[in-house]
């Protein structure tokens, strides 16, 4: 099934019990899983005991002086540097964290460079709404226009560094489907035409079928034409027709949640499964996870957690309840997100996903004051 998960979730590690281990890895192989074999990276944790002591409120003060999109491209080059230790092929993509491409020239601090070590770190770059957003953003039309043209520079950045540009547009109708992927190919981006409502949920109807549909086996990112996003599965009932949902597509690659409607880990044989396009060629498999923000529904969250407790939570997401900002750069945190066996990475590494597309990276902009 899922070692890491089933690490985390079912079977934490609380003693230091070489017996427990391998009964463990032995549990996690009955269900179907090859253990992955890597080297535990220097943390704060290791197979979910504290290792280090740490000051709660040493890391309070220090909060105060972490600059927030540096934390967050260190949290993702070394969630990167983590899974290809693991598997050296496996696709890194974020979703949105556009501006955390470029970052301030240190001879000029009035110019802007690419920050080239975190786009080094990644294989592409999942950004909602050049075309056609989701929701308008600016309170005038001066204003949307050059959110607009901020996020399509920062993608022209980005395919210029060799990242796959991966967009999501919001459409309405086969005629929006066909202007955002004219300008999207224009740009040499990939176009996966969503919903209206923002719901990832089934195959679009504009159209049912891809975009540059293929027969081709789809060896890495490079490869892909087209994609679905598709991470909720609230409307199917049971892991398996979500399965055979997938099954009747043709899209180079797919994004899905690693839980069947946010509660239990597809197995690694249906990862396996939603490996093969309808006429029988390869794609790619993506999991989507969110390193920004924790749920209270997750796998991870424990009852006694809230606003504050541990510290590293901080306030809930507007309109949002049960999501919270965490201090992502914090070594609980971390711990939780990459670095060791009972990590959320090492599961979708173990479930069988050929790469992750990482989301809440926007959360940086929380700490910086310009997010509610």
């Amino acid at each position: 099934m899922l070692p890491g998960m089933v690490f985390a979730a079912t079977f934490p590690f609380r003693r230091k019990s070489i017996a427990r281990l391998w009964a463990t890895i032995a549990a996690a192989m009955l269900l179907g899983a090859a253990p992955i074999a890597a080297a535990q990276e220097p943390g704060v944790r290791a197979q979910g005991e504290d290792v280090l002591p740490t000051d709660p409120a040493a890391e309070r003060r220090s909060a105060q002086r972490i600059d927030p999109r540096t934390e967050m491209r260190r949290l993702i080059r070394d969630s990167s540097r983590y899974l290809r230790s693991l598997n050296p092929s496996f696709i890194v993509i974020v979703e949105g964290g556009l501006d955390l491409l470029e970052t301030e020239d240190l001879v000029d601090p009035t110019a802007m460079v690419p920050a080239t070590s975190y786009i080094r770190a990644l294989d592409g770059i999942l950004v909602q709404g050049i075309k056609f957003p989701l929701k308008l953003v600016g309170d005038t039309e001066a204003a949307r226009k050059r959110e607009t043209e901020r996020i399509e520079r920062l993608a022209d950045l980005a395919r210029a560094n060799d990242l796959k540009v991966l967009v999501t547009d919001f459409v309405s109708s086969a005629e929006e489907t066909r202007l955002a992927v004219q300008f999207n190919r224009s740009k040499g981006f990939v176009t996966f035409a969503a919903a209206k409502n923002g719901r990832f949920r089934s195959v679009p109807k504009y159209p049912p079928r891809p975009f540059g549909e293929n027969h081709h086996n789809i060896t890495g990112i490079g490869d892909v034409q087209n994609f679905l996003h598709i991470t909720d599965s609230s409307e199917h009932d049971t892991h398996e027709d979500f399965v055979l949902h997938l099954a009747a597509s043709n899209f180079d690659a797919v994004i899905v949640d690693v839980f069947h409607r946010g509660r239990t880990p597809f197995a690694r044989r249906h990862v396996d499964s939603m490996k093969y396009k309808k006429l029988g060629a390869r794609r790619l498999v993506l999991a989507y996870m969110d390193i920004g923000h924790a749920t209270n529904h997750a796998y991870y969250w424990k009852p006694e957690w809230r606003e504050g407790n541990p510290y590293w939570i901080a306030a809930p997401v507007a309109g949002e309840p049960h999501r919270h900002f965490v201090e992502y750069w914090q070594p609980g945190w971390r711990s939780v997100v990459t670095g060791n066996t009972n990590s959320y990475l090492y599961g979708i590494a173990a479930q069988g996903f050929d790469g992750v597309v990482i989301g809440g990276v926007d959360a940086y902009r929380f700490f910086e004051g310009t997010v509610q």
